[in-house]
């Protein structure tokens, strides 16, 4: 339950500051943290200082996401488009 509660105050914070929906960016949160496990007690001691640094970024989450040009994209369809290699 905390981690659902500091999912909620990062993305409400987030989601202001860039003026897009907190539901956006909670679903962004979801889905990194889904696929990079290893970054949740670091998520839940520092929040938003993850995207800051930018090691939040759409491309390691682990679900599908609509983007901008309204397609329903991967984060693996992202990372060929930019021709990343996880490390």
């Amino acid at each position: 339950m905390e981690a659902i509660k500091k999912i909620a105050e990062v993305a409400s914070a987030v989601g202001f500051q860039a003026g897009v929906p907190a539901a956006d960016v909670a679903g962004q949160l979801v889905s990194f943290l889904y696929a990079n496990p290893e970054h949740v007690e670091r998520f839940m001691r520092e929040g938003a200082e993850l995207f800051v640094d930018g090691t939040i970024q759409p491309e390691w989450g682990g679900l599908t996401y609509r983007a901008g040009n309204g397609e329903i994209l991967s984060p693996a369809d992202l990372r060929d488009r930019k021709d990343m290699v996880r490390q």
